[in-house]
């Protein structure tokens, strides 16, 4: 691999990190209730799923 095309790859991965950076303290300054709605929303689909994958599985 040539240097320019190491530099694209540095560039991008810095790129993805920030970006990650960025959602993170976006979800961080959501009002507590805002997190916490959103964990019990996501509770209720996993639980969910998990229902419906045993009950579907045992047909």
């Amino acid at each position: 691999m040539n240097n320019r095309g190491l530099l694209v790859v540095i560039a991008v991965l810095l790129v993805g990190v920030l970006a990650i950076l960025l959602v993170q303290n976006h979800r961080e300054n959501k009002p507590l209730d805002e997190r916490i709605s959103d964990s019990v929303g996501e509770v209720v689909e996993e639980v969910g799923d998990e229902i419906d994958d045993n009950t579907t599985s045992h047909n």
